[in-house]
């Protein structure tokens, strides 16, 4: 047998942008058969294709079993790096099309469930205006998985909730608004404010502790030695509003979250000291790959969007931050 050549340490993988794209969908998906059908193929073809990529790569990426497919520790490491090479690959067509000066492209958003209500209907249409030949894809869900969608790489842009407006790479702090106390007014129909302390033994339904309001609330509870009495985890904003009308619990909300779900039968109280807010950011996975200029076209269309809401009164409790990002 020949001795290895040291200036070939190994076998390169001949891999293509298209496997690396029929990757991404397995992993998302956890499903040969669901990937297939999302990409406009059959079932065999795309499980033939993932062979063929396990084959160029020489490891197995994928374990198949009852409950669907999951990535294997060699297949995780390569669907990272395929959602940067992929992004890259459509950053890089992007540019090359960028002579007939108008932007294309799909974007994926993610959007907490209290924002999508209010911000969605006047994003849609401010986009469509813009830059027609972007295409948004929206995805609305509990802001602790939008986070870990975004930190994956699955999304290109996400509007996200932090404790404050302090600069963060790949961050522009859009606004912020107060937290309050959600009862229904059956019940207590006061609008006084509420001490933290006042609510150690109030009944709480409130996101699971990957939710950035319920780091908040635990936060601002334990500055006086307390815990919240929270005796269910909803992670859907609906069925939160819906348990406080009910009579039974109460919950922390932001008035816009609180008007567009419900209505005047929720009697709203400031929490006070502390006196609870959150800053609500617009986000991409800067550390991932530089942004396309269809992403950053989107950013600028969800602050802006949000400007002219509150210009007209039409998201009622926020207060704007200067985010407008430079020309």
């Amino acid at each position: 047998m020949d001795a290895p050549d040291p200036r070939r340490p190994g076998r390169t993988p001949g891999l293509d942008v298209a496997a690396l794209r029929d990757l991404i969908l397995v992993v998302d998906t956890g499903s040969i058969t669901r990937a297939a059908a999302a990409a406009g193929v059959s079932q065999p073809a795309m499980s033939a294709r993932m062979t063929q990529l396990e084959a160029e790569v020489g490891r197995r990426l994928l374990e198949r079993g009852p409950r669907g497919v999951e990535a294997t520790a060699v297949g995780l490491e390569l669907y990272r790096g395929a959602q940067q090479v992929v992004r890259q690959v459509d950053r890089l067509a992007e540019q090359l099309g960028a002579g007939s000066r108008e932007i294309h492209g799909s974007v994926s958003v993610g959007l907490p469930a209290t924002v999508a209500g209010t911000l969605v209907p006047a994003l849609l249409p401010l986009v469509a205006e813009r830059h027609p030949g972007v295409r948004l894809e929206l995805f609305e869900s509990m802001s602790g998985y939008i986070q870990e969608l975004l930190g994956r790489g699955r999304l290109d842009l996400a509007v996200l909730f932090r404790d404050d407006p302090s600069p963060r790479p790949g961050e522009l702090a859009v606004y912020d608004e107060p937290l309050l106390l959600a009862t229904a007014a059956s019940v207590d129909a006061s609008t006084e404010p509420v001490r933290v302390r006042d609510l150690r033994e109030r009944a709480l339904v409130a996101p699971g502790e990957r939710s950035n309001l319920r780091a908040l609330v635990d936060r601002a509870f334990a500055e006086h030695g307390l815990a919240p009495r929270v005796v269910a985890d909803v992670e859907s904003l609906t069925a939160m509003v819906r348990l406080v009308q009910g009579g039974a619990v109460s919950a922390v909300l932001t008035r816009s979250a609180a008007a567009h779900y419900a209505g005047p039968e929720l009697a709203l109280r400031p929490v006070v000291e502390p006196l609870l807010r959150r800053t609500v950011s617009v986000c991409v996975a800067a550390e991932f790959y530089e942004p396309r200029l269809a992403v950053l076209a989107v950013r600028d269309a969800v602050v802006d969007a949000v400007h002219a809401l509150a210009d007209r009164d039409a998201w009622p409790g926020i207060t704007l931050l200067d985010s407008r990002p430079p020309d």
